[in-house]
């Protein structure tokens, strides 16, 4: 009967002990002040000028799109409209070439397209940290443990690690991922129409990312968090119809802001569904659809890792060692650790007090995990149920959520933690139980891990049949896994011992605080350093200096360039087994490519072509050279090539020869032939069909047209712009004019200023008729599409902008409502 006394007594002096320590302590202006000098230090090649952060999909697409961009806008102050460099062109809105309206992009028409690819990517790692700063605050936390909290998910190698793929739209997205909860909690929260048009901004601008997969994974993270929110509402007593009105203008802020990211989204939606047909490209057989969209999942090696990030290895370019990746998916170029001090901490909030909030953060990063390991457990059959996943093939893009929820609950945690070095003698019981219990839990495993009976047991349970090209790695990774066990016994032990020191009052919770977050600053910089150093070990290599600086073949191609010629050129080095130019590098110095790598290629070009190494050259012997004005075929060795072929040029890194068969971009011809698009390609690639004197048409010529066959004339360009051409034609006979550039419905022409109907010719490419004499002919590019998405979403962008500062003006008290918290 003496024990329930004594525990008032006790938590009477708790709360006394409470009140006489004052809470951690840190100024407002230290966060991002600290967060600058995390990045310093996590970038410092590039930003002491040694290095790029250009990661390996950087070089094969992302830094051609901006670099193209940037040298349009720069040097013809013009926005492009079409990519005329790649397949014989594609649309350069539509085509998707990154996130071309992204706001920190503008910073292209300033600096150089690897400066400022290198410092958005700074940027975003920054702006993680301030922006799960600002969540944290907003929905209550003391600004010790949302500091905290900023620093887990901004050093997150989730995120981090993204800068050696060049996965820029997925770490800008992951960025702003906290932006979006925190501006979501603002508008269901504040119910002010001000802050439901901030809410739309920031979905737009995630939407203006480009990144539409990781853009899909917030709307649902930020549509859960409305539902709860709107759920503790409910509980708090409020009516059905005010509850309901709360997420009607949840849900119409999520409509204006993709309505106001129109010009990125509807252009790109209908090209990749009618001409580039990506959905189709990009998914398996309906028999294996299933398995294709779950292709890049996180298996059980990698929810190990999350804890232990050694565990699974990786595939980087490592200065010595062998690669350690050892796990089920093709390669290992990121990693999805998010630190494991939030791990440790974030248990506190289940036990004795908790609350719906932590809850639901559980249950969103539980989901997200479970979306993430993809066909590794029977639930992705439901998540495959949701509209728009089977467009997918890498749930494990979904970690961010993961990350988040773990930063917020750590954050969270991390508060309870600090209260309760405070509380009562039960409490604190619990808490030191707890605590010291995990440490001895990873001891066990630890010493299990060193052993090898760890490992043994993975095998012998959860990776039977492992195949033996993964032993290797396996073998080379094991002084890795001993480490990081070690590594993580040691965190625990500190995270124990810091709360020891604070239980007992050795020092204050500001110290406190400082130690942890140092902590995690060692746990996520020992993940995140590698990657970045890989991603500059890259950025060093020879053959990626031809991407800002031409070698001697390139600048004889420039020169013929400059001189008027429009031609084509191939590299046949993929071909050959040999490695060549970096996949987009004459391109990204002017040179049209008759390939190269974007993944939004015209399907028509990809069918006539072969893909992304040119399989029809070999197959069609040559003649698709002939048909698609590929003039100039660049060879690292001698070729024994047929009659039509000499040697133009032989440089420092191979060998450069002209075809004399080949079509001029653009030609006259007076014969036609209808073949259906199924029998085009064979039709055109054959050796029966006479390229020069014949062009093959999907249906016969409009009525009215007419051609008569060998016509005599020629084609004077007069200007060849991104956007637009212009040439005189000449010939003594009605015929067609062909240009050598891909049809596309956006694409218009004039004959003597009068519009007429644009064809399209040789399955892929731009016919116009014309008559007896000479003409003057223009083609100019104009999308509807296009046009109706710029209007839509600038009309859509001033309003949401103007009632966003209308009420940030005239900001005024809004009523009480269910804390976040609760």
């Amino acid at each position: 009967m003496s024990a329930k006394p004594k525990t008032t007594a006790s938590r009477t002096t708790a709360r006394t002990r409470t009140a006489e320590r004052p809470p951690e302590n840190i100024p407002g202006w230290l966060v991002p002040l600290v967060y600058a000098l995390v990045v310093i230090v996590l970038f410092r090649e590039f930003i002491l000028g040694h290095g790029n952060l250009l990661g390996s999909d950087t070089l094969a697409l992302g830094y051609f799109a901006r670099n193209f961009y940037t040298q349009v806008v720069q040097g013809l102050h013009i926005f492009p409209k079409w990519d005329p460099l790649l397949y014989g062109g594609l649309p350069f809105v539509d085509g998707m070439h990154g996130d071309i309206f992204y706001p920190p992009s503008m910073a292209l028409f300033f600096l150089n397209a690897a400066s400022a690819w290198g410092w958005k990517m700074v940027l975003h790692v920054f702006l993680a940290g301030m922006f799960t700063y600002l969540w944290l605050r907003g929905l209550g936390l003391r600004r010790g443990p949302a500091f905290f909290g900023g620093l887990i998910y901004m050093m997150g190698a989730d995120l981090v690690s993204l800068v050696f793929p060049g996965g820029d739209g997925k770490l800008f997205v992951s960025a702003l991922a906290p932006l979006v909860f925190w501006l979501t909690e603002r508008a269901v929260g504040g119910r002010r129409a001000s802050d439901f048009a901030l809410l739309a901004l920031g979905i737009a601008l995630v939407m203006f990312t480009s990144h539409m997969q990781l853009a899909y994974f917030t709307v649902w993270g930020i549509s859960l968090y409305a539902m709860f929110r709107c759920w503790q509402f409910h509980r708090a007593g409020e009516s059905n119809g005010a509850v309901a009105r709360v997420f009607g203008m949840f849900a119409l802020a999520g409509l204006l802001g993709v309505g106001a990211s129109a010009v990125q989204f509807f252009p790109p939606l209908r090209y990749l569904r009618e001409w580039s047909q990506r959905t189709e490209k990009t998914q398996a057989e309906k028999a294996q659809a299933y398995e294709y969209s779950a292709t890049y999942s996180l298996h059980q090696e990698e929810i190990v890792s999350l804890v232990v990030p050694e565990f699974i290895g990786d595939n980087l370019p490592h200065l010595t060692g062998p690669e350690t990746y050892w796990g089920r998916n093709p390669f290992k170029i990121n990693h999805e650790y998010a630190g494991v001090i939030a791990l440790l901490i974030l248990p506190l909030l289940f036990l004795r007090r908790r609350n719906a909030r932590s809850w639901f953060f559980l249950g969103l990063g539980t989901i997200a995990l479970l979306y993430a390991v993809g066909a590794t457990t029977p639930l992705f059959h439901l998540f495959y149920l949701i509209p728009g996943v089977k467009l997918f093939r890498a749930p494990s893009l979904i970690i961010f959520l993961f990350a988040l929820s773990a930063a917020t609950l750590g954050a969270f945690g991390l508060e309870r933690y600090l209260d309760w070095a405070d509380a009562d003698a039960d409490t604190q019981r619990v808490a030191r139980r707890y605590l010291w219990g995990v440490t001895g839990a990873f001891v066990l495993l630890a010493l299990l891990a060193s052993t090898g009976v760890l490992t043994s047991l993975w095998q012998a349970i959860f990776y039977r049949g492992m195949p033996a090209d993964r032993q290797q790695p396996l073998a080379a990774n094991l002084p890795n896994i001993r480490s990081g066990f070690w590594f993580t016994t040691i965190f625990a032990a500190l995270v124990a011992a810091i709360w020891e020191g604070l239980a007992r009052r050795v020092y204050g919770r500001t110290i406190a605080l400082t130690a942890l977050s140092l902590l995690v600053f060692v746990d996520l910089y020992r993940v995140d350093r590698p990657f970045i150093e890989a991603t500059v070990l890259i950025g060093d290599q020879p053959d990626v200096s031809l991407l800002f600086q031409p070698d001697d073949n390139i600048q004889f191609l420039q020169q013929r360039k400059a001189a008027g010629e429009k031609f084509r050129v191939v590299d046949l080095s993929p071909l050959m087994g040999q490695r060549g130019y970096p996949q987009n590098a004459f391109a990204i110095h002017g040179i049209d490519q008759l390939a190269g790598h974007h993944g939004n290629e015209m399907a028509r070009a990809r069918d006539l072509i072969g893909g992304e190494l040119p399989t029809n050259i070999a197959s069609s012997e040559l003649r698709l050279l002939d048909v698609t004005n590929t003039t100039y075929v660049f060879s690292p060795a001698p070729l024994k090539l047929p009659p039509g072929y000499g040697e133009a040029f032989k440089g420092s890194t191979g060998i450069i020869y002209r075809n004399e068969n080949v079509l001029p971009r653009a030609y006259i011809v007076g014969h036609t032939e209808v073949v259906p698009d199924a029998d085009a390609v064979k039709r055109i690639l054959s050796a029966e069909f006479d390229s020069h004197h014949s062009v093959v048409l999907p249906q016969a010529l409009p009525a009215g047209v007419t051609v008569r066959a060998d016509p005599q004339g020629n084609v004077r360009w007069l200007s060849d712009a991104v956007n637009e051409q212009s040439m005189l034609v000449s010939s003594d006979r009605p015929s067609l004019l062909v240009v050598l550039d891909n049809f596309y419905d956006a694409w218009h022409v004039t004959v003597d200023g009068k519009e007429q109907p644009l064809l399209r010719a040789n399955y892929l490419y731009r016919a116009v008729a014309i008559g007896e004499g000479s003409h003057s002919v223009r083609f100019y590019y104009s999308s509807r599409t296009l046009n109706i998405s710029v209007i839509v979403s600038a009309v859509i962008l001033l309003l949401l902008i103007a009632v966003a500062a209308s009420g940030l003006l005239r900001r005024t008290p809004s009523g009480t409502h269910a804390p976040a918290n609760a």
